[in-house]
């Protein structure tokens, strides 16, 4: 078990989680203010398809060596050799995947400069999600900060300048993010060659090879059928209303889901501490107490969101954005459950037990689909935002019971807030009187 306390962890990460809230708030401003809302709906809708395929096509692989580090079964050359394979073919199979969908897309408007440029910019995309896997399995979490943060920072400074700046449009929004994710991938690079000394090879290790994608591919089938769940809406409303809708509901989502940036950062600490630890009925407990104090935080911050949302969109983003505060008010309760979610999921995939998602989500991705398909052509991003609602409740409910049955906690043990839950408040106090006298 490592030295430093599960809050110790999460408030660094929380930290970086915060850092990348706040960028990519400002990222937004600037987007939807220099592009308007076609123009930013029209960025939506290509980064859209990268974010689902890599999703899928990573192929787990990042919770794999979280995993496989953390239990310590097997050399660490050797499973950062294999990684290395596996960034190559994942980042062939990606671009190839989102080649074809650009290249039969019924759009007209994707410029062709801007979909090589994001083609070449997935492999450093992969490298630094991997690189991600290799410093929590390590219990780095520093570094794993790092990785979080740096490059929406670093896309920040660069979108001020290409597309504020240099008024390169929406070219310039995918030049930021390529550059960005470059630079963090050299001084990744640098940490695990220099500062780990890891002895890389390109020999085949069968058995590592086998043993990370078995584990990996039930992870990529979760991540990838959580990515429609968030993602879908955002397609569906480019085929059947418009560009602008897209905008609007994009906008909207990306603020809705700052809520998740505090589970975020807990699920990370969870997924390391459970594959690093032996002793599952602390781990449990601990996690149900977690559980139950997000639920509560994001409850806040949710009606929080919900009261300053129509003054405030407007007021930042234009008032050719109004639209988003409706599609932000309606969207709240569903990710507010799933806040619920991914903490709890965060401590089964830790345990090796990725598939519970599936069984959940899957049901609940083909009801996402049904209710977009009624909702949207009749209400737009409203509607979507209401697809959102049931798919999340569904599924998260779903994943709870289950999650009840197989850990042998009764549903009531999960749901309980007991006073012990808030015992981080005087945690935090002790880390910041301790900071203050040093």
């Amino acid at each position: 078990m490592a030295k430093r306390t599960y809050l110790r962890d999460i408030l660094s990460l929380l930290g970086s989680n915060l850092t990348v809230t706040f960028c990519n708030l400002t990222i937004g401003i600037i987007l939807t203010r220099v592009l308007g809302a076609a123009g930013f709906g029209l960025y939506s809708a290509i980064i859209v398809v990268p974010i689902m395929v890599i999703g899928f096509t990573q192929l787990g692989i990042r919770r794999s060596t979280i995993y496989h580090i953390g239990n310590k079964l097997l050399p660490e050359d050797h499973i950062i050799s294999a990684l290395f394979l596996l960034l190559l073919w994942t980042s062939v199979l990606s671009i190839l995947i989102c080649g074809f969908v650009y290249f039969f897309s019924s759009s007209q408007s994707f410029d062709p400069l801007i979909i090589v440029l994001v083609l070449l910019t997935i492999p450093l995309l992969l490298s630094n999600v991997f690189a991600g896997g290799v410093f929590l399995g390590k219990e780095d979490i520093k570094s794993a900060s790092i990785l979080n943060a740096g490059p929406t920072i670093i896309t920040l400074l660069l979108t001020i300048l290409f597309v504020w700046g240099l008024k390169m449009s929406v070219l310039g929004a995918f030049l930021a993010i390529a550059v960005a994710n470059l630079l963090m991938f050299l001084m990744t690079y640098r940490i695990i060659i220099l500062q780990f000394r890891y002895n890389i090879t390109w020999k085949y290790h069968e058995g590592i090879m086998k043993s990370m994608i078995k584990l990996g591919l039930v992870n990529a089938v979760a991540v990838f059928i959580m990515q429609l769940n968030y993602r879908m809406d955002i397609l569906m409303l480019k085929k059947l209303s418009t560009l602008e809708e897209v905008g609007f509901y994009s906008l909207a989502m990306q603020i809705a889901e700052q809520l998740w940036h505090v589970p975020m950062a807990i699920e990370t600490i969870i997924l390391s501490r459970s594959a690093n630890s032996s002793d599952d009925n602390h781990v449990h407990r601990t996690v149900a107490s977690i559980f139950r104090v997000s639920l509560i935080i994001g409850l806040v911050a949710g009606i929080l969101i919900f009261f300053v949302a129509p003054p405030l969109i407007p007021l930042i983003f234009g008032r050719e954005f109004s639209k988003s505060a409706s599609m932000i008010q309606v969207v709240l309760p569903g990710i507010l459950l799933l806040i619920g979610f991914r903490i709890l999921n965060s401590r089964l995939t830790g345990m090796g037990k990725p598939q519970v998602a599936i069984y959940a989500f899957l049901p609940a991705l083909v009801i996402n689909f049904i209710a977009n398909l009624f909702l949207i052509p009749r209400f737009g991003g409203v509607g979507a935002a209401w697809a959102t609602n049931i798919s999340y409740g569904i599924g998260s409910i779903a994943f709870v019971i289950v999650y009840s049955r197989l850990i042998g906690m009764p549903l009531t043990e999960i749901f309980r807030v007991r006073k012990s839950d808030f015992y981080f408040i005087r945690d935090v106090r002790k880390i910041f009187s301790r900071k203050r006298r040093s």
